[in-house]
């Protein structure tokens, strides 16, 4: 299984017409980016039972030496390490404090992660196979500038996925071009898991109850030094042998180049080329 990134998410709606009808050349999407956070997980737990109720463990992999702190009962918890491993339940929006983020002494972020489906380990694996949401430094400037960064983070369909072992401290992406919907070209993609929205705000002493931290959803926040080596996250995975013919294809071959990739990404697949991001 693969998981990559890409500033965007999700899903096509059907469309039921007449048989003397033909289907209309575009599809209707009923996800898309201008939807409020928490809207397209509650939608997916319409649509999956098994969803309901679920924790599903999120690793949050900021800068090294970043500080992450969950919203717990309506307040932030203690600090933890990164990278911060915490089970979140499927349809809920988190907040989460960054503090002590190197090159920015005294900065704070205030990042939200939304959990849209869960993934499908070995029973008692759980906690070994986490959706990994990377955030980087870049990423972390154009928040301070005033900018809203978007990822969604999403599952690569297994026939599809790029044949070769990813570096377990980076997460492959690329930035969705202006005027593109990431929710929509991440569905295209695979099967998105989750969106990290991260932006300057701060939180006010005027805040409604609740308005902040969206009503604090329960959250298990685990302790990875007291897991062991059985339950915590992959640090590598394994070297398997690689088709290079298969290396040589597009990155991204479901996705037309014109419609949708930055220039020259099927020659440098693994990262987007620095100067495109797409900022809203």
């Amino acid at each position: 299984m693969t998981l990559g990134s890409v500033a965007a998410t999700l899903a096509a709606a059907g469309v039921v017409v007449g048989q003397d009808q033909e289907l209309p050349a575009t599809p209707h999407y009923l996800y898309h980016e201008g939807l409020p956070p928490g809207a397209i997980g509650q939608m997916q737990l319409l649509k999956k039972r098994p969803a309901v109720g679920w924790f599903q463990p999120v690793q949050i992999v900021p800068p090294a030496g970043t500080k992450v702190s969950f919203t717990n009962n309506g307040q932030f918890g203690p600090d933890v390490a990164s990278p911060a491993l915490a089970g979140c339940l499927i349809g809920q929006v988190y907040r989460m404090r960054l503090t002590e983020i190197p090159l920015n002494p005294g900065v704070e972020l205030y990042p939200t992660i939304e959990v849209i489906d869960r993934l499908c380990p070995p029973p008692g694996k759980e906690l070994k196979f986490p959706i990994p949401v990377h955030i980087t430094q870049e990423e972390i400037r154009y928040a301070l500038e005033g900018k809203m960064v978007v990822r969604v983070i999403y599952v690569e369909p297994p026939l599809d996925a790029i044949p070769e072992a990813q570096d377990k401290d980076f997460q492959p992406f690329f930035e969705v071009p202006p005027g593109g919907d990431p929710i929509q070209i991440a569905d295209e993609l695979g099967r998105p898991v989750a969106i990290l929205r991260m932006g300057s705000r701060q939180p006010l002493n005027e805040e409604r109850m609740g308005e902040f931290d969206y009503r604090s959803p329960p959250i298990m926040v685990y302790d990875t030094a007291a897991l062991g080596p059985d339950m915590a996250p992959i640090e590598q995975q394994p070297q398997l042998p690689v088709n290079q013919e298969a290396i040589r294809q597009p990155a991204f071959p479901r996705v037309p180049p014109t419609a949708y990739l930055p220039p020259n990404v099927a020659e440098r697949p693994m990262y987007a080329p620095p100067g495109n991001v797409q900022t809203r």
